[in-house]
């Protein structure tokens, strides 16, 4: 339902640079969901678009899927990027906005910081928006699939004057479902709408806004037995109420200003502002179960309500141009980026001693009334940016990256009910150095070696009540990127080593304070195959090695064991056939399989740990082409219905089924 390459493989990137470069000339770990990917497979959210990722861990927070935080390397991706411009990413914010918006999900694993400034050392996502098109063209889809699953979507673009200088674009969609987990459900509605005007020929005005609307159930998953082994509950088991309730509104507005040099450059101007706003009220499991499991053992529920609203506001400047230099020709990057986060948050929960009974089977419990009130906390982040980076090309072989980024990061933190000022921090302008060099083998490959820093704003604070420095990170990387078939399929492989460090710990067992020294490492390699093998046979495939581990810890003995959620061993795989001639005609066939070693859950201050072994998931899709505009396709999810918990973490709940075998039938009609 766009401008479709009908590919897997994409001819150039932007994640971790504003100037478009091919995955080969990128000194990075880059992989791209391409639109004709998304539409194969069903992929509607950015967290299923990521878990067939290679190295991605999605950790879901509720049972809809609607609130998650992403993690690469390791480490959490603390910012997802809208066309380029960050904004915050954890789990109490929904994802992001629906997939029918984008045209591809691009994924930089490693540092980021050149673009966005402070962030985790994990990466980065770039989503990039469907643009207004001049030819009309667009499509309509719908979808039904387990669970009363009900999807309707329409994309339609076109000029809107007679020269094409004016163009527009709508999307619009209404996703219902209900779940395999009883009670739960989710409803989703979205619209996005864009126009493009050329102004002249060299300078266009792009200006739209998007609206998501999610009501859904809340479900905060289940506990485990006190000793950490996972009940082996039926997977349709809800701990909580029929008046779990959670409601996630988002909406975003922009406006870009683009001018073409004469000389082959982009001077380019955005302004962007994200509003979100999360409500949940419910029972949620409280303690975990002793044994033995026995019919009438029931959930200790605690009744929880946490409200939150943030505004992201972000202004950015560039300019990427072109310059001779001893007879070569190099480009340089200049820019300058604003940006400010404020959010205002209020939650109330009942005592996890003195919890509501409810059965396996009983969820008309009514929970006690937690009115909120106003607003209780109130933060404000502003971050100020001058970033450059210099390509130089001194031989047709070699080309050399030199870039950094100034960041000043400032928070300020106070109670707007008393207006007593909290505690903030401010530490001053950080320098985030970039420099990588690419050698081109031949005409295919190249090799490149990259080096990047981050630093990350820290919240806990010391026994003198002061906040934490910030912690920094650094990343070595060396890979070899390279293009076969006429550039129709990528290939990648890279060794990585990151080291974070002054990172906040606990000063003591149980203790509120902490001090800066932490330091952890992750470290191993990635490979990846994307795109199209022959016409008509398209390929991803992904496998990721890490290695994480902590180097030292403080003089505490607190448990502090780095993210053992990550799986040392990651494969995905996806591939799709569509016959071009011959009886199986008009005729196509899809499969794949999501594989993971075993990963643990252990809290700091305990010896308990929960364990879920290793797991392999097999998909698979059958399509067929009615006429030229009209496909029908159906998608079969978790084909050998393997049981296994998807997420892990703690013994009073947080522990999430993955979904049994589900099938999806899909019709797609294009204008």
């Amino acid at each position: 339902m766009t401008e479709k390459s009908g590919s897997y493989a994409t001819g150039a990137a932007t994640v971790g640079s504003k100037i478009p470069q091919s995955l080969r000339e990128t000194p990075f770990s880059v992989s791209v969901v391409t639109r004709q990917r998304l539409d194969d497979q069903n992929l509607t959210t950015i967290e299923d678009a990521l878990k067939q990722t290679t190295g991605v861990v999605i950790q879901r927070f509720d049972g809809a899927g609607n609130f998650n935080t992403i993690q690469s390397r390791g480490f959490d991706i603390g910012s997802i990027q809208l066309d380029g411009i960050p904004i915050s990413q954890d789990g109490n914010y929904a994802t992001g906005f629906d997939t029918a918006i984008y045209d591809r999900v691009e994924l930089l694993r490693g540092p980021a910081g050149l673009l966005q400034g402070a962030g985790e050392p994990g990466g980065t996502v770039n989503l990039v928006r469907k643009r207004a098109q001049s030819q009309f063209g667009g499509g309509a889809n719908v979808q039904y699939g387990s669970w009363d699953a009900r999807r309707a979507e329409v994309d339609v673009t076109s000029k809107l004057n007679e020269s094409g200088s004016v163009r527009g674009r709508v999307v619009g969609l209404t996703d219902k479902r209900d779940s395999f987990v009883d009670i739960v459900k989710s409803d989703k509605s979205l619209f996005y709408g864009t126009v493009e005007v050329d102004l002249t020929p060299q300078t266009t005005l792009s200006v739209g806004a998007t609206k998501q609307k999610i009501n859904a159930v809340l479900d905060q998953g289940l506990p485990t037995y006190v000793d950490g082994k996972l009940i082996d509950f039926s997977r349709s088991t809800f701990a909580g109420t029929n008046s779990n309730d959670q409601d996630a509104d988002s909406s975003d507005m922009f406006a870009e200003l683009e001018h073409h040099l004469d000389n082959g450059g982009l001077l380019k101007l955005v302004a962007r502002q994200t509003d979100r706003s999360m409500e949940y009220y419910g029972g949620r499991s409280a303690a975990p179960w002793a044994y033995p499991l026995l019919p009438s053992d029931s959930f200790g529920l605690q009744t929880s309500h946490f409200k939150r609203e943030t505004r992201n506001r972000n202004v950015d400047a560039y300019v990427v141009t072109p310059f001779e230099m001893v007879g070569r020709r190099h480009q340089l990057l200049l820019g300058a980026s604003y940006s400010t986060e404020e959010a205002m948050s209020v939650s109330r929960t009942t005592p996890a001693l003195t919890p509501t009974v409810a059965g396996l089977n009983n969820h008309d419990i009514t929970l006690p009334a937690l009115p909120l009130g106003p607003y209780s906390s109130e933060t404000k982040q502003t971050q100020k940016g001058l970033y450059g980076q210099i390509q130089l090309k001194p031989s047709d072989n070699w080309t050399f990256l030199l870039g950094g980024r100034f960041s000043k990061y400032e928070t300020e933190a106070r109670n707007p009910i008393t207006g007593a000022e909290g505690k903030g921090s401010n530490p001053g302008t950080k320098f985030q150095p970039l420099v990588a060099a690419l050698y081109e083998l031949d005409n295919h490959s190249s090799l490149y070696a990259s080096y990047a820093e981050t630093f990350v704003g820290q919240s806990n604070q010391d026994k003198a009540g002061n906040i934490l420095s910030p912690k920094s990170g650094s990343q070595v990387e060396l890979g070899i990127n390279s293009e076969w078939m006429n550039k129709r399929l990528n290939t990648h492989f890279a060794i990585f080593q990151i080291i974070d460090k002054d990172r906040a710990i606990a000063d003591a067992p149980s203790s509120t304070t902490f001090v800066n020294s932490g330091k952890v490492r992750s470290q191993g390699f990635e490979a990846e195959v994307s795109g199209q093998v022959r016409p008509g046979w398209e390929i991803t495939a992904g496998y990721a090695y890490t290695d994480l581990k902590t180097l030292e810890q403080g003089s505490t003995n607190v448990t502090n064991n780095f993210n053992a959620v990550t799986p040392k061993h990651n494969v995905n795989l996806w591939t799709n056939h569509t016959w071009q001639d011959g009886m199986f005609n008009r005729w196509s066939a899809g499969a794949g399989l999501r594989a993971i070693s075993g990963i643990y859950s252990q809290p700091t201050t305990t010896s308990v740990r929960i364990d879920q072994g290793g797991y392999m998931l097999v998909d698979a899709r059958i399509g067929y082409q009615f006429d030229p505009k009209t496909t029908v396709s159906l998608m079969v999810t978790n084909l050998f219905d393997k049981h296994y918990y998807e997420k892990i973490s703690s013994t009073s709940r947080q522990n999430f089924y993955g979904e049994p075998q589900a099938f999806t039938l899909s019709v797609n009609r294009t204008f």
